[in-house]
């Protein structure tokens, strides 16, 4: 049973690094998009875009999570995301 319990244990130690890993690519990518909001004077945070995002989400969330769990996820990395666009900004000034 241990042994059961140190492989599960080693693939969500490797699921992490994999996650972690896209996160920073996604980060990366906001970066690119908060230095674009910059030049052209727009706010880091857009309403509309978080709830197509959270939309796009659920629809292609087909479980466990349920669909509050995602969105709870996410609008904790849309947070991150718009604070690393912030700072940007706030460097630019």
């Amino acid at each position: 049973m241990s042994d059961d319990l140190a492989s599960l244990r080693a693939k969500i130690d490797a699921l992490d690094r994999r996650i972690v890993g896209l996160l920073n690519q996604r980060l990366g990518t906001v970066a690119k998009i908060g230095r674009l909001k910059t030049e052209r004077g727009l706010k880091s945070y857009s309403k509309s875009r978080t709830a197509e995002i959270l939309r796009n989400l659920a629809a292609a969330n087909r479980g466990p999570h349920t669909k509050a769990q995602l969105e709870r996820i996410y609008r904790s990395v849309i947070a991150a995301s718009v604070e690393l666009q912030d700072a940007q900004t706030r460097r630019k000034v």
